[in-house]
């Protein structure tokens, strides 16, 4: 890698203060968030898993300037998120490359303004060999697949290097082995250059394996409110050397609870749920699919059957 990486700013640390986004429609005013207080630690990954409705997209579009409150606050290291905040970027479900652009010409598009010669180039080389699109730098989007113009969108997200990197939805997309790559593409991408990370997705297994942390929301419209049900019973684990990593623990030993208590009834979170241990973790583990259940029952599937010793 260049030292072009070496001088990014470091990563920001979010704060969502008593947020709340209302729009005016047809029907009157509709309120998607309300109450919504999330603090996102420098580095940290957050994913965000919801109904429809709930706000996800939304509160995407504020922590990135694309959008500002009706009510609260949104700092990124205690400063007010300004409209189009360079200190973040946003990648979306569509890579939105320019047809008529190749693979580097679009991922220079997201370089720092006045950023030229050499040291343009110099990144966006360094950007596609993390990404793993060398070989492609003089393709244009139609030549590769859905898969190579993902990646691109990753790594004109990272030209710029945000403090704050925003996904929304990014491998939706994508054919279920792809995204599973793209899973450890980005973990690796976040190992080489620390962003915070703040991801929303409708994949409840992307965001266990990908998150240090995933924030539930609540559709404020849906009919009643989350009825109180006996919350999935997890292992404790985790710890700085990797020992007892996702995946490690017996399935003898006690599972307190890590669901943390429900927010206030009216507001837009239902639950912050603290992934445990170590990156990459392990699909099949039981602590993981424990959380799995978890989280599906809080989207509203109560269906779900878990088979244990067949």
């Amino acid at each position: 890698m260049s030292t072009l990486a070496e001088s990014r700013a470091p990563a920001g640390r979010v704060h969502v203060t008593d947020v709340e986004r209302t729009f005016a429609t047809t029907d009157g005013a509709r309120t998607v968030l309300r109450d919504l207080t999330l603090d996102v630690a420098a580095g940290e990954i957050v994913a965000v898993v919801g109904p429809s409705g709930c706000g996800k997209s939304t509160l995407l579009r504020l922590i990135g300037g694309l959008d500002a409150p009706t009510a609260g606050a949104i700092t990124l290291d205690q400063q007010g998120v300004s409209a189009h905040d360079e200190s973040t970027a946003i990648a979306f479900q569509e890579p939105r490359l320019l047809p008529w652009r190749t693979i580097a010409q679009n991922v220079a598009i997201g370089l720092p303004r006045g950023t030229r010669g050499r040291h343009a180039q110099a990144r966006v080389a360094e950007l596609l060999e993390l990404v793993g699109l060398t070989h492609a730098a003089d393709q244009r989007p139609r030549e590769v697949s859905g898969g190579m113009a993902q990646r691109a969108s990753l790594a004109r997200a990272l030209a710029r290097s945000p403090r704050v990197l925003l996904l929304d939805e990014p491998f939706g997309a994508l054919d279920a082995l792809t995204r599973l790559q793209m899973h450890d593409l980005l973990l690796d991408i976040h190992r080489a250059e620390p962003s915070t990370i703040v991801l929303v997705t409708h994949d409840v297994e992307e965001a266990l394996y990908l998150a240090d942390r995933v924030l539930l929301l609540r559709n404020l419209h849906a009919a009643g409110t989350e009825p109180d049900r006996p919350r999935a019973k997890v292992v404790a684990l985790g710890s700085s050397s990797g020992m007892g990593a996702l995946g490690s623990a017996r399935s003898h030993e006690r599972t307190p609870d890590l669901a943390p208590a429900p927010r206030a009834s009216d507001g837009s979170i239902a639950r912050l749920i603290p992934v445990p241990g170590s990156r990459p973790r392990d699909r099949g583990a039981r602590t993981f699919t424990d959380l799995r259940t978890s989280l599906l029952e809080g989207l509203g599937v109560h269906k779900l059957t878990i088979k244990e010793n067949a």
